[in-house]
């Protein structure tokens, strides 16, 4: 817990349904009072296959369900709130009704799905389970049927969209003769045409009978979403999977993701940041199969047949199994919203970066269109201070791992202990082994770096590029004496604390730089309201929103674009004159206002805090 802070509770009771003929209904919750809907709905079962899963079963959809809500619209509080970051651990009293009260109120149930989730989001879950009224369970709440089929898979598989479900998907079809039912979830309109494209592709060549597709839709309804961590979700995403087998009589479902992401090691997994969900860790796989176990009454598998791959193992994987065309079809961005018809990935989140890397090591980047990318992996200017730590901090570490040796794992990582003891391996092995897996991701990794730098110099690539930024943390690594330029044109040594009373139209900056009752206070409270919804949603620092110029001018008064730039610029020079005042460097200026083509602007998340003061 930060600071040793307690949680905030929070009280999740659940409403009785508003059901509609043929599904698509949703799980009504109040959460402090206030209304919250989540609609769950898995397509393409027949209504013959759901009509034999237990009341049992149906609860777990509405537990899972709950906990998906709860994380959701709940805010982890960000650094905005005054006890600084105190709420993103969460509390959370949950009373729900279920049909099968001996079971859910077992403690070593209780216990085992309490422990399940802070494992998984940091957060405590305490259940409170009552009897539920009305007897039989809906079956109409979850499920949009399809007609009966005798199609039968042999295996069920999470389906997302991206290179490792896909080259998954792949492997059980081609390689190991299997019929697969693929289960996706979507929440963003843009990922379902890409699930379903995929489908489309694996079924035209190796025949309709070899997959079938299982599409979940899983959204808060109206305005629900508060965060943006969902660091719980993946409970959901387990249990959906683990129903869609158990109605097909099946007791494994997989998620396939490479090692790398598997254990999201520091530095690795600093830099994903709150998007770095531990679903398919070795540990949390553990514990979705043993409490599945206790819910199916038997023996209940979740597993991660690609966890001793590296993602250049995975691509590989697709031109092996004679699909190379469809991996510019597949999906890896985290930025999944901005997503527009010519970037299909943003070029900056740690995943692309990921993928960029692994296309090039296998030699295969002509099936991963470079112009697909936002920002080029090589030549492009990383314009955001936390966009260059991404970029920077994955290549250094994937670097360092190219001579790990597992007793060094063991003593810089001791989190591999953690995932090592979840593993069908004596620990010593299983450190030999991920030892083994670092480093095969860091010599595919600098071998396309040392390309790079062979072809050209980093000194010829632009300012703020990833070579450049290689080359000038290297040559700062072996020649400490020799100023090199900093990464970013201002560093501050700390966030800087800006403090606005929208009332009084009043900006104080570290306690002593006031602007009140002018244009700059204003433009700065206005960002200073998009700054506070960032962190209120918990996102992480890369993924702070912008303001729209048309949005900011219209909230200023302005008519026109060029009128806000000048504004803008004004502001800073009010800035500089304000921090020189009050002894300070006038660069500090610099790290107030951000502004980036085509996003907006918005003050800096990495260098600014901000905290809202009320009037006395």
């Amino acid at each position: 817990m930060v600071g040793g802070a307690m949680p905030f509770e929070h009280r999740v009771r659940c409403l009785p349904p508003l059901t509609k003929s043929g599904g698509d209904a949703q799980l009504r919750l109040t959460i402090d009072g206030k209304p919250v809907g989540v609609k769950v709905c898995i397509s393409h079962l027949s209504a013959q296959l759901v009509a034999d899963l237990s009341d049992r079963t149906m609860d777990l959809l509405e537990v899972a369900a709950v906990v998906y809500g709860a994380d959701a619209a709940v805010s982890r509080g960000g650094t905005a709130d005054r006890q600084m970051g105190a709420q993103w651990h969460r509390h959370f009293e949950v009373e729900m009704p279920v049909r099968d009260l001996a079971f859910w109120d077992c403690t070593e149930v209780v216990s085992a799905l309490e422990e399940m989730l802070m494992f998984l989001s940091g957060d405590r879950f305490v259940f409170r389970f009552l009897a539920k009224e009305g007897g039989e369970a809906e079956r109409s709440l979850f499920f949009k049927f399809d007609e009966a089929s005798a199609w039968q898979p042999t295996r069920v598989l999470m389906f997302s969209g991206g290179l490792d479900s896909f080259a998954g998907a792949l492997e059980e079809i081609a390689e190991q003769n299997q019929r697969v039912a693929l289960v996706s979830h979507f929440s963003a309109s843009k990922i379902a045409p890409v699930q379903r494209n995929l489908h489309k592709a694996l079924a035209l060549k190796f025949g309709e009978g070899c997959c079938r597709h299982i599409s979940v839709q899983v959204q808060m309804v109206g305005k629900g979403l508060k965060d943006g961590t969902h660091r719980a979700r993946s409970f959901l995403f387990a249990a959906l999977g683990a129903v869609t087998a158990q109605a097909y009589n099946l007791n494994r479902v997989s998620f396939y993701e490479n090692g790398i992401v598997s254990l999201n090691l520091s530095p690795v997994g600093n830099v994903l940041g709150t998007r770095a969900t531990r679903t398919t860790h070795p540990q949390t796989l553990t514990r979705f199969s043993d409490f599945l176990s206790l819910v199916f009454k038997s023996e209940t598998r979740i597993d991660n047949p690609f966890f001793w791959r590296t993602k250049r193992e995975v691509v590989e994987t697709v031109a092996r199994l004679g699909m190379t065309d469809q991996i510019a079809q597949t999906r890896s961005c985290a930025d999944v919203h901005n997503q527009t018809k010519q970037h299909i990935h943003c070029g900056r989140c740690s995943q692309c970066i990921d993928r960029r890397f692994a296309v090039l090591a296998a030699g295969l980047d002509r099936f991963d269109p470079e112009e697909a990318y936002r920002v080029s992996l090589m030549d492009d200017a990383r314009t955001d201070v936390r966009d260059r730590e991404i970029a920077l901090s994955y290549l250094q570490s994937a670097c360092a791992y190219e001579h790990v040796t597992a007793q060094e794992l063991e003593r810089a990582l001791p989190a591999v202990i953690s995932a090592a003891g979840h593993l069908a391996q004596p620990t010593e092995t299983a450190l030999h082994m991920i030892a083994m897996l670092l480093k095969r991701h860091g010599v595919g990794v600098s071998e396309v770096m040392r390309t790079t730098l062979k072809a050209r110099g980093a000194e010829d690539f632009a300012e703020g590029s990833l070579p450049r930024l290689y080359g000038e943390a290297q040559r700062s690594a072996f020649l400490p004496k020799i100023d090199s330029p900093p990464i970013a044109d201002y560093e501050p040594s700390k966030s800087a604390i800006v403090e606005v009373d929208e009332g009084r139209r009043r900006v104080v900056i570290d306690g002593e730089i006031i602007i009140e009752r002018n244009a700059t206070a204003d433009l700065v409270i206005a960002l200073a309201e998009k700054w506070l919804e960032g962190a209120g949603q918990g996102k992480a620092l890369l993924d702070y929103p912008f303001e729209s110029a048309a949005k900011l001018a219209q909230i200023l008064g302005l008519d026109s674009d060029e009128a806000l730039r000048r504004r803008v610029n004004r502001a800073r020079q009010l800035l500089r004159q304000k921090m020189v005042s009050a002894g300070r460097e006038p660069k500090e200026a610099d790290a107030v206002i951000e502004n980036q083509p085509w996003h907006g602007y918005r003050l800096y998340p990495d260098r600014i805090t901000v905290r809202k003061v009320c009037d006395d």
